[in-house]
């Protein structure tokens, strides 16, 4: 009776597996492609001066949220960053040249998406199916 049981599960958990990797793979795609188009857009380039900042904690780290202020054709603009990493006083500010308070702060746009999220779940779901497949 154990033998069958056991099969479904792994079964199950194979399916899990290859619905979540593929799913994963596709967000990572995804959210290349949307930190592409930024890149291509924001062809604007200035400096941008941290105004203020603070720290916060989120279940995987501490994260930073800074205001930064920048100029563009001499009109003073406002945004803020989310990032993982402390931002330095001065920072880069890519800008839309059609819509200057459209920007990103950074070298790279952040690229947000949920692919390590899909693939934990792939990789946790592949464990359970080979031990439900050795205790068959």
């Amino acid at each position: 009776m154990k033998k069958p049981v056991f099969l479904l599960v792994a079964l199950v958990s194979f399916g899990f597996f290859f619905f979540y990797a593929h799913a994963g793979v596709e967000e990572w795609n995804r959210g290349d492609a949307a930190a592409a188009v930024l890149a291509e857009t924001y062809t604007g380039e200035t400096k941008g001066q941290k105004v203020s900042q603070k720290s916060y904690h989120d279940f995987r780290a501490t994260r930073y949220r800074a205001e930064f202020v920048y100029e563009v054709n001499g009109k003073t603009y406002h945004t803020q960053t989310d990032t993982g990493i402390e931002p330095w006083a001065e920072e880069e500010v890519h800008y839309n040249p059609a819509d200057p308070a459209q920007c990103y702060v950074g070298l790279y746009p952040q690229q947000e998406d949920d692919s390590g999220t899909y693939l934990g779940i792939a990789v946790a779901a592949f464990i359970i199916a080979i031990v439900f497949v050795r205790a068959a």
